[in-house]
C-alpha cells in the first residue's frame, strides 16, 4: 500500500519573524523527508494563515515553502490540498506547482481504502454565523471585489482579521472534539475505513467500529502528523530530523463525557 503522510493548520504567517522562521525551517525539514519516505502527502487545510490569489502576486512569505511543494510534486510525490477556513482561497497558482486542490470535503480511495477528509470547519453544531459567513466569503463577486484591493493591503487586512479572530474566537480549550468525533463515527458507520479532519488542533488516532478517526494535530505548535501505511494509522511528531511516535492528548473534560455525548 502507498504510504500517505497527512498535515494540517500549520497557519503560516500567523507568528513573529523568529518564531515563523523556526517553523518554517521544520517545515522544510519535514517535506524533504517526505520527498524520500512517502508517495502523498495530504494537507488538511490552513497552511496559510491566510492565502489569496492575486492575477500575478504570490506571498513572499512563502515561496520557500512553494518551492518545496514544487520539489515534491517533481520527484513524483502525490500532494493534495485542502482547502481551510483561512486559506480556501485557493487558485490556479498551486496547482500550476502540481498541487491538487480540494475544496470542500474528499473522498481518497487507497488500494482498497476509502478515507473521507475534510478541513472540519463548520462542522460544530452551533456554527451557525460561520457556516454563513463561509457562504460570503466564498462568493465569487466578493472574491473578484477583494481582488481590487492593492495586495500589500489586501494581505496586511485579512492577517489583521485572521488575528483577531484568533484572540476573540475559540481556543483549543474550547473544542471538547465531540461534535468531530460524532461527525467522525458516522461516517465510519456509513462505510469509511478512514475518517480525518482538521481544523481543532486536538490531534487525534481514534480506532472506533472498525475504522479510524485521524486529525493530525497542529503542526504550528506541536508538528505532528499522521501515517498511513497498510499497517494502519500512526501519529509522530516531527522533531526536526525525525518522526518520534505521538500519544494524543484528550481535550480537557472530555474523559467521560464522550459516550454520554454520543448516545
Amino acid at each position: 500500500m502507498e504510504k500517505i503522510l497527512l498535515i494540517s493548520d500549520a497557519h503560516l504567517g500567523s507568528a513573529s519573524e523568529k518564531i515563523e522562521k523556526q517553523r518554517r525551517e521544520r517545515l522544510v525539514s519535514f517535506l524533504r523527508y517526505v520527498e524520500t519516505h512517502a508517495d502523498r502527502l495530504v494537507i488538511c487545510g490552513d497552511l496559510f494563515d491566510f492565502w489569496f490569489e492575486y492575477d500575478t502576486v504570490i506571498l513572499r512569505d512563502h515561496f520557500r515553502v512553494l518551492c518545496e511543494l514544487l520539489r515534491l510534486t517533481q520527484a513524483g510525490v502525490r500532494v493534495d490540498y485542502l482547502a481551510g477556513n483561512h486559506d480556501f482561497w485557493l487558485g490556479t497558482f498551486l496547482q500550476e506547482i502540481g498541487v491538487q486542490i480540494h475544496a470542500d470535503d474528499w473522498v481518497l480511495q487507497s488500494e482498497g481504502r476509502r478515507i473521507y477528509l475534510c478541513h472540519g470547519d463548520g462542522l460544530l453544531r452551533n456554527d451557525y454565523l460561520y457556516r454563513l459567513l463561509k457562504r460570503v466569503l466564498r462568493n465569487r463577486l466578493n472574491i473578484r471585489l477583494y481582488r481590487l484591493l492593492h495586495p500589500d493591503c489586501g494581505v496586511r487586512l485579512a492577517l489583521f482579521f485572521s488575528r483577531l479572530s484568533r484572540m476573540t474566537g475559540k481556543d483549543r480549550a474550547d473544542y471538547t472534539d465531540i461534535d468531530y468525533r460524532r461527525f467522525a463515527y458516522e461516517k465510519i458507520k456509513e462505510g469509511y475505513d478512514c475518517v480525518v479532519l482538521g481544523h481543532t488542533h486536538w490531534p487525534a488516532l481514534d480506532n472506533y467500529a472498525g475504522g479510524w478517526y485521524l486529525n493530525p494535530g497542529p503542526w504550528m505548535t506541536d508538528f505532528t502528523f499522521i501515517e498511513i501505511t497498510a499497517e494502519g494509522p500512526a501519529l509522530y511528531c516531527w522533531d526536526g530530523d525525525r518522526p518520534l511516535s505521538y500519544k494524543p492528548v484528550l481535550p480537557p473534560g472530555f474523559a467521560g463525557q464522550v459516550e454520554h455525548s454520543l448516545s
